[in-house]
């Protein structure tokens, strides 16, 4: 197969040019919602619905790589890391505009996101399809609830964080059982991805699975400071 399609002697290494560079379109792409929120609006729903689209094609098209690869297996290719169970799910919400996806899914989505995008457990590197489809999938979360935010104006609580954080433990425990059925690593509750992470700073299995609900409720708590900000200049 072609080296844009898969190739896997091409490895990603993390902090590349091409990896910085990425991310840099990715803020750039994040920002101009912002900077440009109100040429933007007349488009609003079709930003909505192609993103709400891109997000479960984007799935779709890495099981088709998956099978057509030959990389599919049951331990590793099912919809079990919490960015692809965001991706189905967020692509739902933009279609449906619902308020309690939207409520669950922001912190879900963008904390878990952004995280992959810095520290990305992931084996192809540039330029192949599934470095792509990494990042774009990624980038999509991010902006997908930004998209209810900026152009619907949906906003979140002190519950919704709550709701989130519970949805989040209770996703995390059936797939641990799923795990330990079938002897997969899916969401990373069996062991620490190989490539480096956050999960490397917070201790040993299963400790670090600990720490990482402190890590969570702290980076779902900055993400529910502007909405804190803005309810108390409201007042």
């Amino acid at each position: 197969m072609s080296n844009w399609y898969y190739n896997p002697n091409i490895t990603f290494h993390m902090w590349t040019f091409e990896h910085f560079f990425t991310v840099f379109l990715i803020l750039v792409l994040i920002l101009s919602l912002f900077l440009f929120k109100e040429k933007l609006y007349k488009y609003r729903r079709i930003i909505r619905l192609t993103v709400g689209w891109g997000l479960i094609v984007s799935r779709i098209s890495l099981d088709y790589w998956y099978v057509t690869t030959g990389e599919w297996t049951l331990t590793s290719s099912l919809p079990l890391e919490l960015c692809s169970i965001a991706s189905l799910i967020c692509g739902i919400m933009l279609l449906t505009k619902n308020r309690l996806l939207f409520e669950v899914f922001y912190f879900i989505a963008i904390g878990g996101a952004i995280q992959a995008i810095i520290t990305p457990d992931l084996a192809f590197g540039f330029p192949q399809f599934r470095y792509w489809q990494f990042f774009i999938d990624h980038c999509l979360l991010i902006i997908a609830p930004l998209i209810m935010i900026i152009f619907y104006h949906f906003r979140i609580s002190f519950k919704s964080l709550l709701k989130s954080f519970l949805v989040l433990n209770g996703i995390a425990l059936i797939v641990f059982m799923i795990n330990k059925i079938i002897s997969a690593n899916y969401m990373f509750l069996i062991e620490k991805p190989r490539g480096g992470s956050l999960l490397d700073f917070l201790g040993p299995y299963p400790y670090y699975i600990l720490s990482l609900e402190l890590v969570t409720l702290i980076i779902f708590f900055i993400l529910y400071l502007p909405f804190m900000f803005n309810q108390q200049t409201e007042k």
